[in-house]
């Protein structure tokens, strides 16, 4: 019988398929070779040819398929590596965006998560909360803060929601406030040339106060300045009334943080066992000047002046007619 031969693809051009079933049967044709009893001497010797020529390629074989694994391995270990850093750069967050997310949950009063914001939207909600805290955004600023927010936070509508009930409020509150006027019992005025009458909204102011906002000290420094604008009369250390162009003026030296009442009837705690209490003249002024009792001008060389606020001429009006 004839050695039949056929011309085999290179080991390189195989499939994986394909290599494997020219392993498989190389493998076969070792494993199949003849005794010295089975069959002719020729058969013998043309199955020797194919079993020498198959154990010559066997170690071949497997070193390609080897090798196709390995590169398999490391392929596949690349992808995973390439995907869990991109996950890694995902998640991965700078501690100052956490800590500011943080913070700006606590100022809201709600619970963000950061990771439902894109890099970009993190930075805009961030830069645009300070703007909204200070009242200086403009409404579509507001607008795109908010919306960014209720995002994160997974409460859309929880903004235009808090509005609404905070007007619930201020109108129950309002109902309430003129029942309780109602109550009250209309007194008969004896008023003396000299006398100084507040407004209820002052007491009212503390009743709604927060934080360092308006306070008892507050409407005791309002009373001695309207006081002695009356009678023109300074309880300021330092100053003295002057008139401005028909105008009334306190004017002091001095920078306005030094301002204070005088020793005498403002001791300071740290230095009057038993004192009284103190008012720190500065801030009580600048808080006044924000409710509109007075208007206070710092001038160039260390000079300052008060005013009565629109809200003290008004007053002043109304006692007069």
């Amino acid at each position: 019988m004839a050695l039949r031969t056929r011309r085999e693809k290179p080991v390189e051009e195989l499939t994986d398929k394909q290599l494997r079933q020219r392993l498989a049967r190389s493998q076969k044709t070792i494993d199949d070779l003849p005794t010295a009893a089975d069959g002719s001497q020729a058969e013998r010797k043309a199955a020797l040819a194919r079993g020498t020529a198959a154990a010559q390629e066997v170690p071949q074989l497997r070193a390609e398929l080897k090798r196709r694994e390995r590169y398999k391995h490391h392929r596949e270990l690349e992808t995973k590596m390439a995907r869990g850093a991109i996950e890694r750069t995902r998640e991965v967050l700078s501690p100052g965006v956490i800590e500011g997310f943080q913070r700006l949950g606590q100022d809201v009063g709600l619970k963000l998560d950061v990771k439902k914001l894109g890099a970009d939207e993190r930075g805009i909600v961030l830069k645009l909360w300070s703007s909204v805290h200070a009242g200086d955004a403009s409404i579509e600023e507001r607008t795109e803060f908010e919306a960014l927010v209720e995002k994160a936070a997974d409460r859309p509508g929880v903004f235009a929601q808090r509005r609404e009930e905070a007007a619930t409020r201020k109108r129950l509150a309002e109902a309430k406030e003129e029942a309780h006027l109602v109550r009250l019992p209309r007194r008969t005025k004896y008023e003396e040339p000299g006398a100084v009458v507040l407004p209820r909204v002052v007491f009212a102011w503390l009743q709604q106060a927060k934080g360092n906002d308006w306070s008892v000290s507050d409407v005791g420094a309002l009373a001695v300045l309207l006081s002695a604008f009356e009678e023109r009369r300074s309880l300021v250390d330092g100053a003295v009334f002057e008139e401005r162009d028909g105008e009334t003026v306190l004017a002091a030296r001095g920078p306005l943080a030094k301002l204070a009442f005088e020793r005498r009837i403002n001791p300071h705690i740290a230095y009057s066992v038993g004192s009284t209490g103190w008012v720190d003249l500065g801030p009580g002024l600048k808080r006044l000047a924000a409710n509109g009792w007075v208007d206070v001008r710092e001038l160039a060389g260390g000079r300052v002046e008060i005013r009565l606020g629109e809200r003290a001429r008004e007053l002043q009006g109304q006692e007069k007619t």
